[in-house]
């Protein structure tokens, strides 16, 4: 009896360690030079190294899918980028219709590449030949590379400017007039409880209930039904507004967390964005690509809890 236990625990552990060598294996093939074949797992990995995400959307019915299969896709200019410039992953999209409708998929082969949070840098549609193939790839992943560099010093020049402003907080100061701000709080119910479902998917305000809510970052959305729910559940981020509904255009120039407002809302690349006024909107649907591919990883403590007035 002693020896059978004995051998079923050599067994368990064998069968965790080959579980632990295949994690292994598949978090590290775009490491390899391999296209990952999963989504959450690509992104994850993505936002570990801090590089954009390659879609490629393709069926095994489409011939032209299978001849970019042989002649662009498994190439070595192609492939030594992987995990170093980006992170790859291919997408069946008869396995994969989620993914297919919540990135607008139309024709195939399509292919997408997105920031680590799941902002769409560029897209192209159709079959291409390697040398157009990899122009593409290159303009965009140079396009995040640019984006986050402008953001990393952004970010240097904000933390030096706090660090002053507590320094001269810590000293003693004339007296000054004091600004008058009028107070409010972070929002605790999104969309001021408008169903995120009925508006993404049909363009209309209609009122969600607490009955059928659900918490996303920070925020709770209420949906009108059970169903509504959830496809909510399911894919949150495809239905609540980018950057926990604060206004983009604010957060690019002044760096403030400001929750935009349900009566000036836009939907560019299929994410619906909020902003304080309509001179705001104005200015985001001007240079959309500017203001969307703002990064910041917002949390709820960080949305401005006062407003200048």
């Amino acid at each position: 009896m002693l020896l059978t236990n004995c051998k079923s625990k050599k067994q368990i552990l064998s069968i965790i360690t080959v579980t632990f060598s295949l994690i292994a294996i598949s978090v590290n093939q775009s490491l390899a030079g391999e296209w990952l074949h999963d989504f959450r797992s690509a992104q994850k990995l993505a936002q570990q190294k801090d590089l954009p995400i390659l879609l490629h959307f393709h069926a095994s019915w489409c011939g032209p899918c299978r001849q970019m299969e042989q002649t662009v896709l498994q190439t070595q200019s192609l492939t030594s980028q992987f995990g170093t410039r980006i992170i790859a992953v291919k997408i069946d999209s008869d396995q994969n219709q989620h993914l297919v409708e919540r990135f607008n998929v139309r024709s195939l082969p399509s292919d997408i590449l997105l920031t680590p949070t799941g902002t769409i840098i560029t897209r192209a549609g159709g079959s291409q030949v390697k040398s157009e193939y990899l122009s593409f790839l290159g303009r965009g992943a140079s396009r995040y590379e640019n984006d986050r560099r402008v953001y990393l010093a952004q970010k240097s020049k904000r933390e030096l400017m706090q660090k002053q402003k507590s320094q001269q907080e810590n000293q003693p100061s004339e007296k000054t007039e004091e600004k008058s701000y009028i107070a409010t709080s972070p929002p605790n119910v999104g969309l001021e409880g408008y169903s995120p479902i009925a508006l993404t998917r049909d363009r209309k305000w209609t009122k969600g209930s607490e009955e059928f809510s659900w918490p996303y970052q920070g925020i709770t959305y209420f949906l009108s039904n059970h169903t509504e729910l959830e496809i909510f559940k399911n894919d949150p981020g495809r239905y609540a507004p980018q950057l926990l509904g604060c206004d983009p255009v604010i957060l690019n120039k002044q760096d403030r967390a400001i929750p935009g407002n349900t009566k000036y809302g836009a939907y560019y690349d299929q994410n619906l964005y909020l902003f304080v006024d309509l001179e705001s909107r104005e200015a985001f649907k001007k240079n959309p690509d500017r203001f969307s591919r703002t990064m910041h990883v917002l949390k709820i403590d960080q949305i401005e809890s006062t407003i200048l007035r």
